[in-house]
């Protein structure tokens, strides 16, 4: 067998399955295999010439794939930048059908926030809440752009629950404490199961009338308030910062007109879906073209990548051939090998060392 035809089998989900079948937990949680069970795995041989034919077609078609993958992977790696300068649209006036900046007013969240409610600490199991029970959403439910409907836990069955704390659809809601990347991330709530609660850990902003929601949200997820809330949090630690209300209500934003908000909004809420979803198709490719090298592995495994040639050497024949030359090989080194002469000393000599005596035999 080729080094190169070993290198290639052993990716193949033909060799993964049976070492991720055999493989066992330690007691330190980390996986191992004994030498035995790896001797015992189960590879197709085809003949040398095969071999060889089977790892360049895999080279020339793993080249092409490994450059689309990086290609996919570089695309996904932008997302996060593509979705951060579309966000920043909402406080610099380059949005469609907007005016520009020198039109709009400069001022504080304040002055566009009516009033902030926050829930309170309140005794919970570590399971999710049933559907007929009260829950508290966690951090994590605000962290990943959207509302997590599903990131909450259930509140200890005697507990006193105050009904105003129940989130509600179109909740503009932000985590005061969280780690320095997702303090002051902030959600618009959609879908929302009933008796969920706010955190003490979570704040609902409550805009003044003729303030926009969809306008609002954008501008609290633009990397340009982001970046004021990063530097006005509080706390000594990194995993655990905390903004404080009066600090989240001085961030400084340019406040265009409501008519303006409104079209500022959906304009962007339009771009980052188109981005949601184009993200969502670089990743289907992204799965896509791993499942194709497997595919690829399999098939060239099976004998599906190249063709088979009837006038190759067979395998067992080309064993049988090494094994033969290696046999004659040791019985030429068997018939030269030059034996010490022996010698009647006039007094005893010590044996030689054993390991001296292994190594001279050997």
């Amino acid at each position: 067998m080729t080094p190169e035809y070993l290198a290639s089998i052993w990716e193949s989900p033909l060799v993964r399955f049976q070492i991720e079948k055999a493989v066992r937990t330690t007691v330190h949680r980390a996986y191992t295999i004994s030498h035995d069970t790896l001797a015992d795995i189960r590879i197709p041989l085809p003949p040398i010439a095969e071999q060889h034919r089977i790892v360049e077609a895999l080279e020339t078609h793993l080249v092409r794939l490994n450059a689309g993958q990086c290609s996919l992977q570089r695309g996904i790696s932008l997302i996060p930048k593509l979705r951060s300068t579309v966000q920043n649209t909402a406080i610099s006036g380059l949005a469609q059908s907007t005016s520009t900046p020198s039109h709009w007013r400069c001022g504080e969240l304040g002055d566009v926030i009516a009033r902030i409610e926050t829930g309170r600490s309140l005794r919970c199991e570590r399971r999710p809440a049933k559907e007929n029970e009260w829950g508290v959403i966690k951090a994590s439910a605000m962290t990943r752009g959207n509302f997590d409907n599903d990131e909450h836990k259930a509140v200890l069955a005697d507990t006193n629950i105050d009904p105003r704390n129940e989130i509600k659809q179109n909740d503009i809601l932000v985590s005061r404490a969280n780690t320095a990347v997702h303090v002051g991330a902030a959600v618009l709530v959609g879908e929302c199961r009933p008796r969920l609660l706010l955190s003490d850990k979570s704040l609902r902003l409550v805009p003044k009338d003729g303030i926009e929601k969809t306008w609002l949200i954008q501008i609290l997820s633009s990397p340009y308030v982001r970046g004021q809330i990063s530097s006005k949090a509080t706390g000594a630690l990194e995993s655990m910062r905390n903004i404080t209300q009066q600090n989240l209500m001085r961030i400084q934003i340019p406040i265009p007109s409501r008519e303006e908000q409104s079209r500022i909004g959906e304009a962007i809420k339009t771009d980052i879906e188109r981005i949601d979803r184009l993200a969502e198709q670089l990743e289907s490719l992204r799965f896509g073209s791993e499942h194709l090298r497997q595919s690829l592995l399999t098939r060239a495994f099976e004998g599906q990548l190249v063709h088979q040639d009837p006038a190759d050497e067979p395998t067992s024949a080309h064993l049988t051939r090494i094994r033969a030359e290696r046999e004659a090989h040791g019985r030429r080194l068997q018939s030269t090998r030059r034996r010490p002469c022996r010698t009647e000393p006039s007094s005893p000599v010590p044996l030689a060392h054993p390991a001296i005596q292994l190594e001279f035999e050997l």
